[in-house]
């Protein structure tokens, strides 16, 4: 993690931990200087006076050719939120719809690599319907793009949240039909597996997402924004490319290729 000081580079990098934030935070408090925290690019931005910095985020390439082993399956993708519906927010102010489309963009890169078809239902920061949509219209268009396009699996990605900023781990949802019960449990395997996040299981939800998909359906709740050390990685790069790469491993994994 780097470090800026009135956008002077201090010269020391250092590991990324929920105490240095806190600490951070408190001497921000204390000296009354701006703290802006990067989470993608991993730098903490303090400020003396009352400039501010850009928020443009950067994402890393992800992009790796590997094989043909996914060719002929069509794979709908569906980053939660995103335009006016933002989801939840963490300590931070890191927001759930920035990370589950970048999480998204990388699993359609890691899928397209291996030869399979991609149906996003965004790839951009917009709403999935129209502007301002309400929830049920979005959520309609969302199912509507996936049972339109007759994809072999849907995959709705989201961050989960609660009151308490202590509670953590990772879930994924299905709706209680035997091949979504095995891709919900092939992605959740691969995650806990790969972000050592607490295993809060494979359950049954009847959210409309996954109740009106035609085909096997899941929605995983990859970690806690909520949590201060969760949110640290769904943000940054190396926890969004491990949890994306999670999810690929686990749709291979179902599809047994």
């Amino acid at each position: 993690m780097r470090i800026t000081i009135d956008g002077e580079k201090v010269p020391v990098n250092v590991r990324v931990s929920r105490d240095l934030l806190i600490t951070l935070k408190s001497m921000a408090k204390t000296l009354r200087w701006k703290i802006r925290y990067d989470a993608a690019n991993e730098v903490v931005h303090l400020f003396s006076s009352s400039a501010d910095i850009s928020s443009d985020i950067s994402l890393p390439s992800f992009v790796e050719t590997e094989s043909n082993r996914l060719a002929g399956k069509v794979i709908c993708l569906d980053p939660g939120h995103g335009g006016s519906a933002p989801g939840s927010a963490g300590p931070t102010q890191t927001l759930e719809k920035d990370n589950t489309l970048a999480i998204a963009l990388l699993v359609r890169d890691k899928l397209e690599s291996n030869g399979a078809t991609v149906i996003m239902t965004r790839d951009t920061d917009r709403n999935v319907a129209v502007s301002d949509a309400a929830a049920s219209e979005d959520l309609e268009t969302r199912v509507a793009i996936a049972n339109e396009a007759g994809v072999d699996i849907f995959v709705s990605i989201h961050n989960d949240a609660f009151t308490s900023d202590t509670e953590a781990g990772t879930t994924t949802f299905h709706y209680g039909d035997c091949e979504s019960i095995a891709l919900a449990g092939c992605i959740q395997k691969c995650l806990v597996e790969q972000l050592s996040t607490k295993d809060r299981g494979v359950r049954f939800a009847s959210f409309y997402i996954i109740r009106y998909t035609n085909m096997p359906a899941v929605l995983t709740e990859i970690a806690f924004i909520s949590n201060p050390e969760e949110e640290l990685l769904l943000a940054s790069m190396d926890g969004r490319s491990k949890a994306a790469d999670s999810i690929f491993q686990g749709i291979t994994k179902y599809f047994k290729v």
